[in-house]
């Protein structure tokens, strides 16, 4: 009985001397707590403050959408700056991939591009590349990448390795084909270099 009275009396202590000892820590930290140079933040800041400040930035945006043939296209980038019409934006280091219900996807990078799903097209440009799964890779300057549909369209010239050589050309074209499969089109000065299988 000794005990149990006690060990009631130091919880009954302890449940108003512990609140009190953080609140007088708290105010402690408050009151010696310096304040912020702005100068001096920006000196160790990894980011330009100022910058920042100017203009509009979004820090690594995303879009998802469903085209109307079933393929999933999903686009990051780094960074991107809304255009002064709204229409869409300016972004740097864009990554994409796009899934079609067959399983085909392609994976796509650039270093720069924009982005406006309202036009029905995201445009990458810079040092473009283009991953398939059927095995080719593309590089290219330019590349229209539709939203309403499975479509990436090059407009510049592109070089492509595939499983059978490389292939140079001014224009391609690569979209869905009635029965759901991928038709890869090249246009304009076509130049095939084989390399057979080993």
């Amino acid at each position: 009985m000794h005990y149990d009275n006690r060990h009631s009396m130091l919880v009954a202590w302890a449940k108003v001397a512990l609140p009190l000892s953080a609140l007088a820590l708290l105010s402690v930290l408050f009151l010696f707590s310096g304040k912020a140079d702005p100068e001096m933040a920006q000196l160790y800041a990894k980011v330009d403050v100022a910058e920042l400040a100017r203009e509009q930035r979004m820090t690594a945006p995303e879009y998802s959408g469903m085209t109307e043939d079933g393929a999933a296209l999903t686009v990051t980038a780094a960074a991107a700056r809304p255009d002064t019409d709204g229409a869409g934006a300016s972004a740097a280091d864009l990554k994409a991939k796009l899934e079609t219900p067959g399983g085909f996807t392609a994976d796509l990078a650039a270093k720069a591009g924009r982005i406006d799903p309202g036009s029905g097209a995201i445009v990458l440009s810079d040092q473009v590349t283009v991953q398939t799964s059927s095995g080719y890779r593309l590089a290219t300057t330019k590349l229209e990448v539709a939203t309403d549909r499975t479509a990436l369209t090059a407009p510049e010239p592109v070089r492509a390795e595939g499983p059978f050589g490389t292939i140079t050309a001014d224009q391609m074209r690569l979209s869905a084909s009635e029965t759901g499969a991928q038709d890869l089109v090249f246009n304009g000065h076509v130049r095939l270099l084989y390399q057979p299988q080993e």
